[in-house]
């Protein structure tokens, strides 16, 4: 998935979607479209190598970072996954022999995680890919740029949040005609 040019935004836009930004779709739909893109590069040498989704690498990544081992339930509030789908990616990981559940030696109603010698390992040898992706992906953009960037998106990230605790703003939309 490369691709240069940027998602297209009809000129009628706002005529069409009273009340809507033609440069906000635009803005959104190019930050998708780079989003999928990174994501798909960054998942692609455990994916290939081993057959591990971005999710489930990630799991990997986490429990070889953390200082002791961590829970489930810590790792999804990190991945902002539901304790299902944690559920669901731990299992995996165990059958694959990657990570093994161990009981917390003082609350016996916590399971912890740890990294097998195999989880380890595939961590060792995947994750300077993985960063080696990362850093090819934004090497294009300059110090002053990437914190400008970053600044942008938590301005973003900010305004989703925002929209949970709003009801949306709908307004009539104009249909398009055909000429």
């Amino acid at each position: 998935m490369g691709g240069r040019s940027e998602v297209e935004v009809p000129d009628d836009f706002e005529r069409e979607f009273p009340g809507a930004s033609r440069s906000a779709a635009l803005v959104a739909a190019n930050l998708l479209r780079t989003a999928t893109a990174l994501e798909a590069e960054i998942e692609r040498p455990p994916r290939e190598a081993v057959g591990l989704s971005i999710s489930a690498f990630q799991v990997l990544a986490i429990i070889d970072g953390a200082d002791a081992p961590p829970t489930g339930q810590a790792i999804a509030e990190q991945l902002l996954v539901t304790s299902g789908s944690m559920t669901s990616l731990l299992d995996t990981l165990e059958r694959r022999c990657l990570v093994e559940r161990r009981r917390h030696p003082t609350d016996r109603r916590k399971i912890l995680l740890q990294l097998t010698v195999e989880g380890q390992r595939t961590v060792d040898q995947y994750l300077p890919a993985v960063h080696g992706a990362i850093t090819q992906a934004i090497a294009q953009l300059t110090e002053p740029e990437r914190h400008q960037l970053l600044a942008c998106l938590v301005k973003v990230r900010d305004g989703v949040a925002g929209l949970a605790n709003q009801a949306p703003a709908v307004r009539a939309r104009r249909k398009r005609r055909p000429n």
